[in-house]
């Protein structure tokens, strides 16, 4: 878990995150105290600011915690401003992150998969019951919703691939049919409902 926080380059600076691992390190001041926490993919430091009149968290050095907190970036090292920390008081626990991170990181990579085989309109839910060719179209005609007249029928073939050309006004005729679409200013301009 913690090599992907480490290693990601969206932008995820304000996401608050969750992770399990083991403390390595601690260092305490006056303000602050930093903890070092390892997990079997890497270490990543967290600091946790103390505020005035409570009592800091009892954490042993060798023990397993969890984590929740902002991930933060500075100097182009990310690190966790820490929300909340405590012990893990049994290995269910950590069991259960350890099933946590492998179902999101596989979750992830089916995601990214899909993706990458997907053309750049992006497919709509199965629960539509459309095909691949009448989705692009509705994407593309749902592209231009916020326009006051919607897309005409000729730029709307302009925009599909070239193989498309010959069933785009079949679609049309489905998708307005099935009241997917609507036609707005003439009969070649087009919305989605």
């Amino acid at each position: 878990m913690i090599q992907q926080l480490t290693q990601l380059n969206d932008n995820l600076e304000g996401s608050i995150i969750t992770l399990v691992g083991i403390i390595h390190h601690i260092e305490k001041s006056s303000t602050k105290v930093t903890y070092e926490i390892e997990d079997e993919t890497g270490h990543i430091t967290c600091f946790q600011w103390l505020a005035v009149g409570k009592s800091e968290s009892i954490i042993n050095l060798n023990t397993y915690v969890r984590v929740f907190g902002y991930i933060r970036e500075q100097t182009e090292i990310k690190h966790i401003l820490i929300l909340k920390i405590w012990p893990l008081t049994t290995l269910n626990e950590l069991t259960n992150h350890l099933l946590e991170v492998t179902y999101v990181t596989l979750k992830i990579q089916k995601t990214s998969n899909n993706e990458d085989k997907g053309s750049d309109v992006p497919m709509l839910d199965d629960n539509l019951g459309l095909t691949k060719e009448q989705t692009i179209v509705y994407r593309v005609i749902q592209a231009e919703n916020d326009s006051e007249n919607g897309i005409e029928r000729k730029t709307l073939k302009n925009r599909v691939p070239k193989n498309m050309l010959p069933t785009v006004d079949e679609i049309i005729d489905f998708l307005t049919s099935e009241g997917h679409i609507y036609t707005t200013f003439t009969d070649d301009h087009f919305k989605t409902t």
